[in-house]
């Protein structure tokens, strides 16, 4: 190669290079894994544009409403409206998780790995697990002795929290997958992305059926699969879409897909012994976060807020930030006795009312849990700031 295509070459890399730079700093600043573990908001958060602070409040809101009709106790002998309206609830909470995890591969994938950060994280899953089990011990569903006072030092180790755990295993891992994802060519990235999807989400979804079971495949688990959002992402980041599209037409999208499930849930429910013979058992066959439609509205949903123009909500972006610790509090060992002896969700089993009081139950979870969180906070700010 002669010195001319040399410094041709070269010229052609650094302004290949400062393109993508250019668009990257068109986008916000950096912004750590979804603010958890944050002290109260600096100045500088205020200053984001709410359009995903809005998309964390959304997300939050669909996980509890999961986990409402997931651990609230409802059984139904026969298929009946309320058995289609949990099954339906059902598919909102992996659509939650996913969205925070795209959020964060979003922002992160610019980010810079924070050992402060790291810590105020640990040291919040280890105030909402003690919370949990001092509360346990009270309400008698906990009887602590030196192994369990042991092994509650370490929760995120022992699973207690798991997307907490694969939440924090991402941001420690995430200057060295960042820095692999960089690397790529665009192109490179998209054949990576494509075989992912296609090992973990699209042949699982086929294939899964014959199991009633999308996530056993191919020695999956929730890591490989939320690293795989993660880097969904970051391309979008890294690559903005070129042909723009409004965020009513991916709403549009979101709802249409949504719609698709809804559907899937009464056929699967109506023609169950054919469901059952295939594999399929009840109709909430695609609540699971590596789906092709759940992985599909998550995706959607995502893009419609990346394209919604909302200027800082100084009050939006204040409860954004309480989001995670409102996950610790609601998932913890509390699970079952705030469920079905506080809220008492079996005694709508077969209510009219449960159509309200899933709803009404995550916005209550959601209120409680911020107003916690605003504590933590006041009470984490010295140490964190130190």
């Amino acid at each position: 190669m002669t010195g001319e295509e040399n410094g041709r070459t070269l010229k052609n890399t650094k302004a290949g290079n400062s393109k993508v730079l250019k668009n990257t700093e068109a986008e916000p600043a950096d912004h750590t894994m979804d603010d958890a573990g944050s002290t109260l908001p600096a100045p500088s958060r205020f200053g984001r544009d709410s359009n995903f602070e809005l998309l964390r409040i959304l997300a939050i809101l669909f996980i509890i409403s999961f986990h409402c009709a997931w651990e609230g106790g409802f059984e139904y002998p026969a298929f009946c409206f309320n058995k289609f309206l949990v099954e339906s609830f059902h598919m909102l909470g992996e659509i939650g998780v996913n969205l925070f995890i795209l959020i964060s591969g979003y922002h992160m994938i610019r980010g810079r790995f924070k050992i402060k950060k790291l810590i105020a994280l640990l040291l919040q899953v280890q105030f909402y697990n003690w919370i949990c089990v001092f509360l346990c011990v009270h309400f008698g569903t906990l009887t602590l002795d030196r192994r369990t006072v042991f092994i509650n030092f370490f929760p995120v180790t022992e699973y207690k929290y798991w997307f907490a755990t694969v939440y924090i295993l991402l941001y420690l891992f995430s200057p060295y997958i960042n820095r692999l994802l960089l690397c790529l060519s665009r192109k490179e990235f998209q054949k990576m992305l494509l075989l992912c999807l296609a090992v973990f989400c699209i042949f699982p979804t086929v294939y899964g059926a014959l199991k009633n079971d999308t996530e056993t495949l191919f020695y999956y688990n929730r890591f490989i699969w939320l690293l795989i959002v993660y880097m969904i992402g970051a391309y979008i980041r890294l690559y903005p879409p070129v042909k723009y599209v409004s965020s009513a037409k991916w709403l549009g999208i979101s709802a249409l897909i949504f719609f698709f499930m809804e559907c899937a849930i009464y056929v699967m429910e109506r023609f169950q012994p054919f469901f059952n013979k295939v594999g399929i058992v009840g109709g909430n066959y695609f609540w699971r976060p590596n789906t092709i439609p759940v992985a599909a509205v998550s995706l959607s949903l995502f893009l419609c807020f990346r394209f919604i123009k909302v200027k800082p909500i100084k009050a939006v972006n204040l409860l954004a930030s309480t989001t995670f610790g409102i996950y610790l509090l609601h998932d913890g060992q509390l699970n079952f006795y705030m469920w079905q002896v506080l809220l008492k969700s079996t005694e709508y089993t077969f209510s009219p009312r449960l159509i309200l009081f899933i709803p009404m139950c995550a916005l209550l979870i959601f209120i409680t849990g911020a107003c916690v969180d605003f504590l933590r906070q006041l009470l984490f700010r010295p140490l964190i700031r130190k």
